[in-house]
Formats: structure tokens, sequence, C-alpha cells
């Protein structure tokens, strides 16, 4: 499974074109991504035949959201699974940077039918393994994570740990720097059967575009391939 993290309605539709099995949609990539708009949201839903995962997040920078920062992000979460979104990417922590207990389990309490997935804030707890166990009993289901530092291949063996640790009750999706050049070593090394990653061209001239390259997007899936 690769999922291909988008800010538009075109990047979206390349993607899905290319083999992207499942999209993550959000706004403004270029500062970690925020909740991009219904109007988005609906328009990709319409334009795709996979799964869409929609990123919650009131606004850039830190997670330790304050109050109405959550009210506003429980209300997107409801407004994105009425669009059609079968996902909902989001996370919080306190000051102490453990999990927002609270926040997470007031979504959950929300009874929506989709999968609730911890965004890359989880990178930033404090105590990782107990976080995996909080984020289980919650009833999370999967866990984008690059295991700490900015790239996935840095974290690997951090990652292939956690994957242990979770024995199949979480998903662990491995997320940072991810292309067809680092993919072998991230699966093989992991054992996780899915990738996260903007996938844009390999190419320093290209790189400044947000739109995944069909190119990198049908390399990393022909890993995949290798790997069955």
């Amino acid at each position: 499974m690769l999922e291909v993290c988008v800010d538009s309605l075109h990047a979206a539709k390349i993607a899905v074109q290319a083999g992207a099995g499942r999209i993550e949609l959000s706004e403004q990539l270029h500062l970690g991504g925020v909740t991009p708009s219904r109007e988005l949201v609906r328009q990709v839903r319409d334009a795709i035949d996979v799964p869409l995962v929609v990123l919650v997040r009131s606004r850039p920078g830190n997670f330790c959201f304050e109050p109405h920062d959550r009210e506003t992000m429980i209300a997107q979460s409801i407004d994105a699974i009425e669009d059609g979104a079968h996902g909902i990417a989001i996370g919080g922590l306190d000051q102490q940077n453990d999990l927002d207990d609270r926040f997470l389990r007031s979504l959950l309490a929300l009874k929506l039918p989709c999968e609730w997935i911890m965004h890359r804030a989880f990178d930033s707890v404090r105590d990782p393994k107990s976080a995996i166990e909080q984020l289980i009993e919650i009833g999370f289901h999967r866990i984008l994570t690059s295991g700490g530092p900015p790239t996935a291949i840095d974290g690997v063996d951090t990652l292939a740990q956690w994957v242990s640790w979770s024995q199949g009750r979480i998903e662990i999706l491995p997320a940072g720097g991810i292309n067809c050049d680092n993919a072998w070593d991230i699966l093989a090394r992991t054992g996780c059967g899915q990738l996260h990653g903007s996938f844009r061209s390999l190419d320093p001239l290209a790189k400044s575009s947000n739109l995944p390259d069909s190119t990198v997007i049908q390399k990393t899936l022909a890993v995949f391939n290798q790997l069955a």
C-alpha cells in the first residue's frame, strides 16, 4: 500500500493515476499541512476511487493545542467524514510531550465511521512505547511516523522495534523522506506493508513542486512487487 500526501486536486489525480492506493489530503504542505477546505475534500473524493484520509490540523506549528483548536478540529473531523473521507489523520500533545489523552478520546467518542490515524506529532512523544499502548487502548488504527528522526530511513531500526512492540494491534506507517531509492530498505528492515510520502521528483531542479512524480511512485510500487 502506497499512501501519497497531496494538497491539491491535480496532485491527487496524478498520484492515483500512477498507482497510489490511498490519498492523504491537506493544504499548505510546505508548512507541514493543515486541514483542507470542505470544497477540496469533496472535489478529491469525487475524482478518485481509492480511500481518502483527511489531515485535520487547525494551524501549523506545534501540536499542543488550545481548547478552541480542539473544538475546531472536532468539527473539522465531522465535516470531513460527512464529505466522504475514509480516515482522519490527527494528533495532539500536552506540555510534557505526552499524548493529549482527553482530546484523542473525545475524537473516538464521536463514533464516526472512519479510521483514526495518529499523525507525525507522534514523533515528538516523550515515551513512544507507552504512547503506542495508549493509542491502541483508545482505538486508533494507524500511526504515521518516521521513528523520531526527520526521515524514515534514519529511524528505520526504531520503526522495526515499534512494529515488534505493536504485534499487529495497530498499523505502523513509515513516513518522512521516502522514495524509490530507500523504499526497499525501509520495507525489508521494518516488515511494514505500507509507505507514506509526497513522492516528488528526485531531480533537484523539480523539487520545489508540490506535485507527486508519477515515475517515482511507479518505481516505489515496483519495490512492493519485488518483495511480494
